[in-house]
């Protein structure tokens, strides 16, 4: 025997929940509030003016001698180098390339329109004028003036002094020192051959005499002994020389200018204002009739005629050509020159002075103030009271239905 499941049509009971409205009565708890008289403690303040001392910190002033430091600047003047560059030309041949013009003739023709005239006969209208003398009225416009009186305002300078600052230069001089090189030489003679035995030549021998040169044997001629003159001898020498720069210093300074200012001012002036009055004034005029009229003309006629013309012309041409130049390039080089400088250097002093220190000091100072101070009195107020009370409601009640149950 195996189980197996079979569908089975059975009938049941079963509790269908309905809503259905009855009426029933339930005990609620409702809040009804009623007088009651009752007594209660209240701390009314009085307030109370008592006297008693506070101490209080005072402030005294006591001297007290302070060793403090301060910096004391001094200028000392040292000499250094300092690196300048200097711009130095030097010659540099460099290649460039020229465009250069040159001239060609060149032969061609060309087509030119050539106006040749030609006679021809035409027709033509012509307007031919006549005068007639007409007359008519027309209305002129005549302009009369009538005075009328305008206000304006009238721009008027009026001189104010103003106040301000500006920056002036003043020269101060400063005193430097800078090494001068002097010459202290003193003159010398010195022994000089003249040129008189030199061109003499050697002096003669014994016996024999030569006419300007040689006395005689052994003897020499006056003008063939040493000379003498001075030469400067130079001795340089380097010395520190002091001299005076002037060096310009800025300042602000106040002055005064005078600015014009233009104030607006109200005024009144009569001028005449022109109205134009129309007025019907007769006139005559003459009237030019045109009446046209066939007449006839021979006129020439223009036609444009293309012939071949040759013609020479020059073109210019631009050929490049390689040329060489020298220019001058400026190259910067470094160089060490002497300089003098001022440096402030600050040296610590030690000082004494006398401070004054604050100290506080305790003091007994006596004060009023005011004290509240509560005191219990009786009275009476009135308070809700909260009550319960009984009381019969009617409310709508649901009842669900019994839940349902299969049975097998």
């Amino acid at each position: 025997m195996v189980p197996t499941m079979v569908t089975e049509t059975r009938t049941v009971t079963v509790n269908v929940p309905v809503r259905e409205q009855r009426e029933g009565t339930r005990t609620v708890c409702k809040t009804v509030m009623e007088p009651k008289e009752e007594t209660y403690t209240v701390m009314v303040p009085h307030t109370e003016t008592k006297s008693a001392t506070r101490t209080v910190c005072k402030l005294v002033m006591e001297p007290k001698e302070e060793t403090y430091t301060v910096m004391v600047p001094h200028t000392e003047t040292k000499s250094g180098t300092r690196t300048v560059c200097k711009t130095v030309m030097e010659p540099k041949e460099e290649s460039y390339t020229v465009m250069v013009p040159h001239t060609e003739t060149k032969s061609a023709t060309r087509t030119v329109c050539k106006t040749v005239m030609e006679p021809k006969e035409e027709s033509y209208t012509v307007m031919v004028p006549h005068t007639e003398t007409k007359s008519a009225t027309r209305t002129v416009c005549k302009t009369v003036m009538e005075p009328k009186e305008e206000s304006y305002t009238v721009m008027v300078p009026v001189t104010e002094q103003h106040t301000g600052t500006r920056t002036v230069c003043h020269s101060v001089p400063v005193k430097k020192t800078r090494t001068v090189c002097q010459d202290q030489g003193h003159w010398e003679d010195q022994a000089v051959e003249s040129n008189a035995c030199n061109s003499c030549g050697a002096c003669c021998g014994c016996g024999q005499t030569s006419s300007g040169c040689c006395g005689g044997c052994g003897t020499v001629a006056a003008n063939c002994a040493p000379q003498t003159h001075k030469v400067w001898v130079a001795k340089p020498v380097q010395s520190v020389v002091e001299y005076t720069v002037y060096e310009q210093q800025r300042s602000e300074e106040t002055y005064t200018h005078n600015v014009t200012v233009c104030k607006p001012e109200a005024r009144t002036r009569t001028v005449h204002v022109a109205r134009q009055v129309q007025e019907e004034m007769p006139y005559t005029y003459n009237v030019t009739t045109c009446t046209a009229e066939a007449r006839t003309r021979t006129i020439q006629v223009a036609r444009q005629v293309q012939e071949e013309v040759p013609y020479t012309c020059n073109v210019t041409v631009c050929k490049p050509e390689a040329r060489t130049r020298t220019i001058q390039v400026a190259r910067q080089v470094q160089e060490e020159v002497p300089c003098t400088y001022n440096v402030t250097t600050c040296t610590a002093e030690t000082r004494t002075r006398t401070v004054h220190v604050a100290r506080q000091v305790s003091e007994q100072v006596p004060y009023t103030y005011s004290v509240c101070v509560s005191h219990p009195e009786q009275r009476d107020v009135q308070v809700q009271v909260c009550k319960m009370s009984e009381q019969v409601v009617t409310a709508k009640v649901f009842h669900p239905a019994a839940p349902a149950c299969s049975c097998k």
